[in-house]
């Protein structure tokens, strides 16, 4: 078969050329789910390489890192937990004196619209210590929310 497809293209080896050339063509053309499966472990792999590579390079800072993320952290989970606190508290006050129920309440709504309006700088600071350079798209997405607030 190669000999009459190369007495077309001038020599043997063109036709063999060609036949391989097209062949491979048609293979790219499917993507079978063998091949995506292969691809998708070895984009794992590949993804924790550098994370852990990333790690080993950062070891330095992993205690400045530790402190930041407990500080933005604890801040927002404070400010949870008061909200809920105060919340509870003002079922249990009567409406008389200088601590009443509507006080305790108001310093819940603060607290909990203090912790929303933070939420977001807590995951990007959580995905940045705990994704690393795998979680870079969701750090991006985070981030465009906290800074485009109205």
């Amino acid at each position: 078969m190669f000999g009459f497809i190369g007495k077309l293209f001038g020599s043997e080896k063109a036709g063999e050329a060609l036949v391989s050339s097209v062949s491979n063509g048609i293979d790219k053309m499917f993507y079978t789910s063998e091949e995506k499966a292969e691809d998708v472990a070895k984009a794992r792999t590949e993804g924790l390489q550098v994370y852990m590579e990333w790690l080993r390079s950062t070891s330095g800072s992993r205690l400045v890192r530790r402190f930041i993320a407990l500080i933005v952290t604890g801040t927002w989970a404070m400010e949870h937990i008061m909200s809920v606190i105060f919340d509870t508290f003002a079922v249990f006050t009567n409406d008389t004196g200088a601590m009443t129920a509507a006080k305790f309440t108001e310093a819940s709504t603060r607290l909990a619209e203090h912790a929303q309006d933070n939420s977001s700088l807590v995951g990007v600071v959580l995905l940045f210590y705990f994704g690393g350079p795998a979680a870079v798209d969701g750090v991006k997405g985070l981030v465009q929310k906290w800074t485009n607030k109205s």
